[in-house]
């Protein structure tokens, strides 16, 4: 079933998750937003901004959901770029300008991720939102992936280095990236604390579910008080940066089955890298992903005081506004109900 009747806040600093709680109007917008687009913009784009001549261009309906995607060739590059671009109906999709800072800061770290070379959230140039981007190379392990468990457990214990990689970059506050403050060129959270970020749109969420029926009244009640108990395991000095996407679909492997990048930082948080690690394995995933991301985690770092409490408070909240994405995008089906249930078993509700 599909349910429409609830309203969901706009793109701001107050969402928790991009995807789960965009406004239904906001998402309506996207089914059409190709026959949109006005292609004529792609070479004034490149022109304007890195003086470059076009020589083709391509759309992409295959990767993401929300925005305009063109692989773009040109005169004076031997590899093509991307263009990205943001027709929604909201304000002003800062975040884009958000990523561009975070793409350089990871690509110093030496993790691979395609750097953003552009982003304009200003609408001055044109009457969309737009980055320009290096286009990664390598293949979707989501789709391609045809490796041994040998080789997926590499390329996962991969992953769990570059969460411990990336957890070096620390900024000041929590929660979502503050969008005015990023189009000034820094990096800074939005709440005072990891909590309190952790709480957003926690009891909406909670109360969609015992209204869709994945969670019972008592059940969700019990949930709510949980997280209040949590709340010191949740408390942290100083927050790092979180990809809070690292689904296989967001990185990338060689011919090889090898790491070879993550991208899409849309819903990059300041917060505990542990979110990371325990959202990560929620995704769709040939083999088996946790015990691998771990290891190659602290191989680099240790591993924090507290650290099973945190994955299973982590993976509830991850579960917690997947279930209200599975509801709203008709997904829900026996395998992701029982990722959701294994979310609520240390807790004994499942």
């Amino acid at each position: 079933m599909i349910i429409t009747s609830y309203k969901y806040l706009p793109m701001t600093n107050d969402i928790y998750y991009a995807v789960a709680h965009r406004s239904q109007e906001e998402i309506d917008s996207f089914k059409d937003r190709y026959a949109h687009f006005d292609t004529k913009t792609i070479p004034l784009i490149f022109k304007t901004i890195l003086n470059n001549t076009l020589t083709s261009w391509s759309p992409s309906s295959t990767w993401g959901t929300s925005h305009v995607i063109y692989e773009v060739r040109i005169k004076e590059l031997n590899k093509p770029l991307i263009l990205r671009a943001n027709l929604g109906i909201c304000a002003p999709e800062k975040v884009m300008k958000v990523e561009q800072l975070i793409t350089e800061k990871v690509t110093k770290l030496g993790v691979q991720t395609n750097q953003v070379l552009y982003a304009d959230a200003t609408r001055t140039l044109v009457s969309f939102d737009f980055q320009i981007e290096e286009k990664l190379e390598g293949k979707d392990p989501e789709k391609c992936f045809t490796g041994t468990k040998k080789e997926y457990d590499s390329y996962s214990f991969e992953i769990g280095r570059c969460i411990a990689r990336m957890s070096e970059l620390q900024f000041d506050k929590f929660g979502r990236f503050d969008g005015d403050r990023a189009e000034k060129g820094e990096l800074i959270g939005t709440k005072d604390s990891f909590p309190e970020y952790i709480f957003t749109m926690l009891e909406e969420d909670i109360s969609k579910l015992v209204a869709f029926g994945m969670l019972s009244e008592p059940s969700g009640k019990q949930v709510k008080k949980i997280f209040e108990e949590y709340v010191s395991v949740m408390n942290i000095p100083k927050g790092s940066l979180v990809h809070h996407d690292l689904a296989d679909h967001n990185l990338l492997i060689d011919k090889n089955n090898r790491f070879a990048g993550l991208f899409d930082w849309e819903a990059a948080v300041i917060g505990d890298p542990v979110l990371d690690l325990a959202s990560c394995p929620t995704w769709t995933t040939p083999f088996p992903k946790e015990e691998k991301l771990i290891e190659g985690y602290s191989s680099t770092k240790a591993l924090p005081d507290h650290f099973q409490e945190k994955m299973d408070i982590y993976r509830l909240r991850t579960m917690l506004w997947k279930g209200v994405f599975y509801v709203r995008a008709n997904l829900v089906d026996d395998k992701r109900l029982q990722v959701f249930k294994n979310a609520l078993k240390p807790f004994k509700l499942a």
